[in-house]
């Protein structure tokens, strides 16, 4: 069982991995064009047309590329000094809890953003200026939330069978 655990364990992590990697290179992408598009308006008062409307979709994107790799690295905000007052098997409780709690969180931001995504979908919603349907770029989003949950998964797993 840990065997099966611990391989889903490193794909989910290389995958993660590999989508952040994605997100940070979007990321510098952006960056890049970004200048580009100041400098054009600065230079020439020709700023790239619609590019204001494409960031906010990329970013979006870009920014959910973090997420998975956040949960399976465990990269965010935990109070020790409670689990070490109250020992060893408190400590393990409080984990089990926070991991529960952060699944559950996934689990209905997911359920959230399927049901946003399906109404930007419904609706035909677009950019104002330059008419980019926006519902594909959320089910991108949405989708890294949803790998968010079996991600969560493997967190909760490796708190209760105690591996690192």
């Amino acid at each position: 069982m840990t065997d099966t655990i611990s391989h889903a364990d490193d794909w989910g992590g290389r995958i993660s991995r590999a989508l952040s990697l994605i997100g940070i290179l979007g990321f510098i992408i952006l960056a890049l064009v970004t200048i580009s598009d100041v400098m054009l308006r600065w230079l020439f008062s020709a700023p790239i047309d619609g590019f204001a409307e494409v960031a906010r979709l990329a970013v979006a994107i870009l920014t959910a590329t973090f997420l998975p790799a956040a949960l399976i690295e465990r990269y965010h905000i935990s109070i020790e000094f409670l689990g070490k007052w109250f020992g060893p098997r408190l400590h393990l409780v409080f984990d089990v809890l926070a991991a529960l709690i952060t699944l559950g969180f996934f689990t209905l931001m997911s359920w959230q953003f399927i049901h946003y995504t399906q109404e930007l979908a419904a609706a035909g919603e677009t950019t104002w200026i330059i008419g980019i349907i926006v519902a594909p770029y959320w089910w991108v989003v949405t989708g890294l939330v949803i790998f968010c949950v079996p991600m969560q998964l493997l967190v909760l797993l490796r708190v209760i069978l105690r591996t690192p």
